[in-house]
């Protein structure tokens, strides 16, 4: 499995997923998203921590002994990682909503309204005793009359960091967990780190947690009538 040391690897992995996804990062964004997945405030800051790491190595090598062969499985991407046809779909969806609104910005909102169409994530909905209809009226509502500052006469919708987060963390789990694909299910849970948002109040608002979440996908538990 890749750790810190893999980090570059790792982005250029995350760069190319997305975009062929159609969702574009400069390499520095992806250097940033992976950075944060590991609690560095900015690249520079895990750049610097990698670089010690690999001084170290070198250090403790005997000065007559070459440094080993990295194994092609250290730095090759993550086998069989993939967004799900399912969710890809969402993911073009969430850029139309954001585009048919001329919005020049593609959100968490965005996303989120889009994961109500989703069957993967709409089963987890369902199962912490979300009123999907009731979250998508609020969603729609929210979207249409409160990002009115988003709307642009031209250009494409940009996906926001936030945007970008909650996708790369998905990823990151999803591979960390040796899963073969992402859902809009792992899309939805990664949406409660990004506890600022109004996607995430939206979610909270219905009652539902992030534990609640996990417990459904990982254990198959619904929320009870009684915890709701």
């Amino acid at each position: 499995m890749r750790d810190f040391r893999h980090a570059k690897a790792m982005a250029k992995t995350l760069r190319a997923a997305l975009a062929a996804k159609g969702l574009k990062l400069s390499i520095s964004e992806s250097l940033e998203l992976i950075a944060g997945a590991y609690g560095a405030a900015v690249w520079n800051t895990l750049a610097a921590a990698i670089r010690a790491a690999q001084s170290e190595k070198s250090a403790e090598q005997p000065a007559t002994r070459p440094p080993p062969e990295p194994t092609p499985a250290a730095d090759a991407p993550s086998r069989g990682t993939s967004f799900t046809a399912a969710l890809a779909a969402t993911l073009r969806q969430s850029v139309g909503l954001a585009s048919s609104r001329r919005h020049s910005y593609n959100t968490l909102e965005h996303l989120l309204l889009a994961l109500t169409e989703d069957a993967d994530a709409v089963a987890v909905l369902e199962g912490c005793k979300v009123d999907v209809a009731d979250l998508r009226t609020a969603l729609t509502r929210y979207i249409d009359d409160e990002l009115l500052s988003l709307v642009a006469e031209e250009g494409e919708s940009t996906p926001t960091a936030s945007f970008h987060r909650v996708v790369q963390r998905a990823v990151i789990h999803a591979q960390a967990s040796g899963r073969g694909s992402v859902t809009g299910a792992n899309i939805l849970v990664a949406i409660f780190s990004e506890r600022e948002s109004h996607a995430c109040l939206f979610l909270t608002e219905q009652g539902m947690t992030r534990y609640d979440a996990v417990n459904f996908m990982v254990h198959g538990i619904r929320k009870s009538d009684a915890a709701a």
